[in-house]
């Protein structure tokens, strides 16, 4: 009962802040980073590894607000280059003032850190906001879907060019979630085969394809729901996500091998950390985005 409740309404509020607008996507991903950047610090020092958490807090929520900005045509690129470089190099200069015993692991899993966490959520800005002539595009529907969408952004883009729309990235999300969910069901109704038996033992082959032919078949209603694709669309971002996502919760749990940790943390009652609901979204955002680009082309 506690591990559904809780699930319910870590579902209900995810959908509902992404759902609202711009400004409560940016604060729901911002606090994503804030808790993931936590569990990440509270693991390293199982490693006795002390990442300054603030700071590498700092560069986090620095990267995906100018990255916000750059999305909303706010301000020009070159400013990440410009604010995020001389932090990173701050980061390898304020090991000498630390007097912690492992320097080099400090810097290298702060970067990871970085990479790991912060880079992947950053890229969903690329799921909610769309510039208007690449509705038009034939792997986009009709551009009446988003007439709703327009008026949190008109302060920051007062001329239209720029579109929020949640339906990309809740399609994205309702993917990973439906093939977690029948994926787990069919290992433990049928899984008899081990997937990576020295990473993940529960993890079977029977629920990875179960839970793949079950979403990729559940596309075909994606247009119907969350709009702005074409169904081949879906489904091709459905492969791939499903394959991306895979290896996302594969490699997190590698790493709380490594860290000797059942889960990243109990945020969540009956599901562990904020980390442990977002391994797979790590891995397989890089990998959508690439598609969606490529779609634009």
């Amino acid at each position: 009962m506690q591990r559904s409740l809780s699930g319910a309404f870590f579902l209900v509020f995810t959908i509902g802040m992404l759902y609202i607008g711009s400004i409560t996507y940016y604060l729901f991903i911002s606090l994503v980073i804030c808790l993931a950047q936590y569990e990440f610090y509270l693991m390293a020092r199982k490693l006795q590894i002390h990442i300054p958490y603030f700071y590498v807090l700092l560069i986090s929520l620095t990267i995906f607000t100018l990255y916000f900005l750059v999305s909303l045509e706010v301000i020009t690129p070159i400013w990440l280059s410009i604010i995020v470089i001389p932090l990173l190099f701050f980061l390898f200069i304020g090991e000498l003032y630390r007097f912690h015993k492992k320097p080099i692991h400090n810097i290298a899993f702060s970067l990871l850190a970085i990479v790991y966490i912060t880079i992947p959520l950053t890229l969903t800005n690329h799921f909610v906001f769309i510039e208007r002539e690449d509705l038009l595009s034939e792997n986009f529907l009709d551009i009446q879907s988003y007439e709703g969408f327009f008026s949190d952004v008109l302060f920051f883009n007062p001329d239209r060019k720029i579109i929020y729309s949640p339906f990309i990235i809740l399609g994205f999300l309702s993917i990973i979630w439906i093939y977690d969910t029948f994926a787990y069901l069919f290992g433990v109704s049928f899984g008899k085969h081990r997937l990576f038996e020295r990473i993940s033992p529960k993890k079977s082959w029977e629920g990875l394809i179960g839970g793949a032919i079950v979403t990729m078949g559940l596309t075909i209603i994606f247009p119907l729901i969350f709009h702005i694709l074409t169904w081949q669309n879906w489904f091709i971002l459905s492969i791939i996500v499903i394959f991306s996502a895979t290896m996302g919760d594969l490699v997190e749990s590698l790493f709380k091998r490594t860290f000797d940790l059942k889960d990243s943390g109990n945020l969540i009652p009956g599901h562990g950390g904020i980390l442990d609901r977002f391994d797979s979204v790590l891995m397989a955002t890089p990998a959508a985005f690439i598609y969606l680009q490529m779609l634009l082309q």
